[in-house]
């Protein structure tokens, strides 16, 4: 999944991620659904999800990898968030 951050919104600071059992946005924060859910990863990134390379200044989004880990992992959520600041300008 890729976040980013909108045209007033102001630049990408920072960013993350996670995969939990019940919604972050709605619920709290609980373990993962399943035994085998797991994050692999949280970056800054292009629109599209791929990394950007080291040294990079003019991030504008935020990307998450995650697996789950059985067949079926009900109420499994995987989230990621952009951190946003207004530049003042």
């Amino acid at each position: 999944m890729t976040v980013g951050c909108g045209q007033n919104d102001g630049k990408l600071v920072s960013g993350g991620a996670a995969i939990s059992g019940g919604s972050v946005t709605t619920t709290n924060f609980t373990g993962p659904g399943s035994p085998g859910d797991h994050l692999n990863g949280s970056y800054p990134s292009d629109s599209g999800g791929s990394p950007l390379s080291d040294g990079t200044t003019n991030a504008a989004y935020w990307s998450a990898y995650t697996h789950t880990g059985a067949p079926s992992s009900p109420n499994t959520y995987s989230d990621a968030w952009a951190l946003c600041a207004d530049d003042g300008v």
